[in-house]
């Protein structure tokens, strides 16, 4: 418990400046504890904030997330990171509706899915393999 000013007063009143300065000196550590404290909480209050603003962006798109502000979309980010870690991974590569997120090593296919050895309108037939 941090000393009152009024304790401090009757100290230095009596006479009793050793106490008096052992008392300012427990007030002083005291205050710089609440200032530390203070910073750590404005910290977190800061990290909910940004949490909140992001789950309130957040997409849900089979098969992974999109940030939707209404005017921009932005992504699409692994459904595995954020679900598992809450962190916003952004997939990468994204040919043939395959996307890899490069954190987890997790790949999705999306609905424009196509297998490598297809071409845009289904299998190839006939290419220079089948001589």
């Amino acid at each position: 418990m941090l000393p009152k000013y009024q304790d401090i007063v009757d100290l230095i009143k009596k006479g009793a400046t050793l106490e008096a300065q052992e008392k300012i000196m427990q007030l002083r550590e005291g205050a710089i504890e609440l200032q530390e404290e203070n910073q750590k909480l404005r910290e977190q209050v800061q990290q909910l904030e940004t949490q909140l603003t992001i789950k309130a962006k957040l997409q849900w798109e089979k098969p992974y997330y999109w940030l939707d502000d209404g005017e921009q979309k932005d992504g699409p980010y692994c459904q595995l990171c954020y679900d598992k870690e809450q962190r916003l991974i952004r997939l990468q590569d994204g040919n043939r509706g395959l996307w890899n997120c490069h954190s987890c090593g997790k790949h999705f296919r999306d609905s424009t899915y196509r297998r490598p050895d297809e071409g845009p309108s289904g299998p190839r037939k006939g290419g220079w393999m089948s001589r």
